[in-house]
């Protein structure tokens, strides 16, 4: 399901979520000139170099020691607590290096680990899961796919007078950390520059996909370049240098 086709179906996730300075309406009323466009940003793997792998080993009194290729590990630690029906206590998180993951193991690993520790206190065993990376690019989360709408007014000068952004998110099946992502696109839709009046509307969507997940920036990228598309639109509609546009954006 694509981000048209849930919005399409009012297909949400999450809360919209809404965030305003000064009054946009009014000020694109009235701007010198006015353009509306479109902007899509697609997804991206993470591709890690060290896969999803987890290798659970069981313990005295069943206790857990689980060793997880994560960025996160309190929260493998939590979530297979509670998969087991464990106090945090009794899981031990052990993580052999860190560092090359890009978020992809912040959430993600939690669902690896707790698999392995399952089986581990099934069997009595130790456990090990590692995805294959066919798999592994197929069922994790990626960089989160955002359809950003706008509608701008500006001056003569380039000088922005008000601004609409509407943001369309592609979370996937669950939350997983699509809201503070989502959040995060919106607080950086104004990047470097001063905007006065704005009207950022975010929706979170639902959709039969892998649920996406953290990404290098966490939401911030999206955000930004759909300000930076507005001001080349600006320059492109005013025969003006780019640069020129950004620069009376900054004063």
């Amino acid at each position: 399901m694509t981000v048209d086709a849930a919005l399409a179906a009012d297909a949400d996730l999450l809360p919209a979520h809404t965030m305003t300075l000064g009054n946009a309406d009014a000020a694109l009323a009235v701007a010198s000139h006015r353009l509306a466009g479109r902007i899509a940003v697609g997804g991206q793997d993470h591709f890690y170099l060290e896969g999803q792998v987890a290798y659970a080993v069981p313990g005295e009194d069943r206790d857990m020691i689980v060793h997880s290729s994560t960025q996160h590990p309190s929260e493998v630690q939590h979530v297979v607590a509670k998969v087991l029906g464990l106090a945090d206590n009794a899981v031990t998180v052990e993580v052999r290096r860190m560092g090359g993951a890009f978020g992809g193991k912040e959430s993600q690993p939690a669902l690896i680990a707790a698999i392995a520790a399952l089986a581990a206190a099934k069997t009595g065993r130790p456990a090990k899961l590692r995805l294959d990376r066919d798999d592994d690019m197929i069922l994790t989360g990626k960089r989160h796919d955002v359809r950003i709408d706008y509608d701008v007014g500006f001056d003569d000068a380039g000088r922005i007078a008000g601004v609409r952004f509407d943001h369309a998110v592609r979370c996937g099946y669950s939350a997983d950390l699509s809201a503070a992502i989502a959040d995060r696109a919106m607080f950086h839709a104004d990047n470097a520059y001063q905007l006065k009046n704005a009207d950022i509307r975010s929706r979170r969507l639902k959709t039969h996909t892998v649920s996406n997940t953290a990404l290098r920036g966490f939401g911030g990228p999206q955000g930004m370049i759909g300000i930076e598309r507005v001001i080349d639109e600006i320059a492109f509609a005013l025969d003006m240098d780019p640069l020129d546009v950004r620069k009376a954006r900054r004063a």
